[in-house]
């Protein structure tokens, strides 16, 4: 079976690996004339890291990744602890693998080394697909064409697989705005970050960060509330440092010196959409963003991406000679966990930014008051097993 995979992102690496570690022939396209991944940290939890560790990169992680001591919830203002979700070993003993974080750059390449740049097309931008009783035919803007199968959009929230699945629509911007940036290690060092997944919730805004790149650097991102209209989703989009440090003007010294030592800001708007019905159109399917784009308040895209990657390749290799009803299933697997993800990213994301002063003080009592509320907030997410389980 020959399966076409559009888009060279995490997600569509991971899907094309494990295709190929079934014993499928798996080829992805993507539109980039180079492939790379920006400049960002993400965070991999457990449920994600046991399917990498499934597909041979165990090692590869251990050399990249950052193993943080705890996930700390902390007030925008003083620095004081909120709640505490134990990382690290704990992890292990309560999820069954480690949490990683890591530089995306560096996941991102211990996946094409496994999977291998013979399988790789860049420069090859889908417009359109065709399918016919013999398959499907991706035609790409320069001419050439591509047909297999079975043809997985791994294509991100502007989807051209998805409009062609779902039909044409378009993403709901959240009135939300994310700045990001890379710190050299020695600003945290200056400052006494810890090695820790810092979250720091404020009104109207939230502020993570952490270590990436084998402690090398440290990965921040201001998630805020826009009151204008400024709606570039691009993880390129360049911006002011003295605007990110005016928007956390007030905030805890280490937000701000995190901010004020980092030499490039970037800027992106999110968008999110509401889940979809199905993901699938005869011998078409969707895969991450492309079929469940997540807010990042339960930190999660990277990670529903790997495991659908790999509950699509095991549903393939148990029903090959049906790839449709295989596709069919592999949809009955994910959509009722992905749309609860959608919405906890939601509802997090509200509680996160709250305005009002008697809410935010009533919000942190809780926290403080309920040590196991942090940890219930992912032991559902964090303890699925994809690679354990059966279809």
């Amino acid at each position: 079976m020959r399966v076409l995979i559009l888009g060279g992102g995490i997600g569509g690496l991971a899907v094309a690996l494990a295709l190929r570690q079934f014993g499928f022939d798996a080829h992805v396209y993507e539109q980039a004339h180079a492939l790379g991944e920006v400049g960002a940290g993400v965070a991999i939890s457990p449920n994600a890291v046991r399917v990498l560790h499934r597909l041979g990169l165990a090692e590869p992680l251990r050399t990249v990744g950052v193993v943080s001591h705890s996930l700390d919830t902390r007030d925008w203002e003083s620095g004081s602890l909120l709640g505490r979700v134990p990382l690290a070993d704990a992890a292990v003993t309560r999820w069954g693998a480690p949490f990683y974080h890591l530089h995306r750059a560096d996941l991102h390449n211990a996946l094409r080394a496994a999977l291998g740049d013979e399988h790789i097309t860049v420069g090859a931008c889908g417009v359109a697909v065709e399918q016919s009783d013999n398959g499907v035919t991706v035609h790409f803007a320069d001419g050439r064409v591509a047909s297999g199968d079975v043809l997985i959009g791994a294509d991100g929230i502007h989807s051209m697989v998805r409009d062609h699945v779902a039909g044409p629509d378009q993403a709901i911007w959240s009135r939300q705005i994310s700045w990001r940036g890379l710190a050299p290690a020695s600003v945290g060092r200056e400052i006494g970050l810890e090695m820790r997944h810092h979250s720091f919730w404020g009104p109207r805004k939230q502020f993570v960060c952490f270590y990436v790149a084998a402690g090398r650097m440290v990965n921040w991102v201001g998630n805020t509330q826009s009151d204008d209209n400024w709606q570039q989703e691009s993880w390129s989009a360049r911006g002011n440092r003295s605007d990110a440090l005016k928007l956390f003007e007030g905030w805890h010294p280490e937000v701000v010196a995190l901010i004020a030592g980092t030499e490039q800001v970037f800027k992106w708007a999110l968008f999110d959409r509401p889940p979809l019905a199905t993901w699938t159109r005869g011998c078409v399917t969707l895969l991450g963003d492309a079929a469940h784009p997540m807010l990042p308040y339960m930190a999660q895209g990277a990670s529903q991406s790997i495991e659908d990657a790999f509950v699509l390749a095991r549903c393939l290799a148990d029903d090959p000679d049906d790839p449709r009803r295989a596709m069919e299933t592999y949809v009955s697997c994910r959509l009722e966990r992905t749309a609860a993800i959608q919405e906890a990213s939601r509802d997090t994301g509200r509680t996160m930014q709250l305005t009002e002063p008697a809410e935010m003080l009533a919000r942190n009592a809780r926290l403080r008051a309920n040590p196991e509320a942090p940890v219930a907030r992912f032991d559902w997410i964090w303890s699925h097993d994809v690679v354990g389980r059966t279809v």
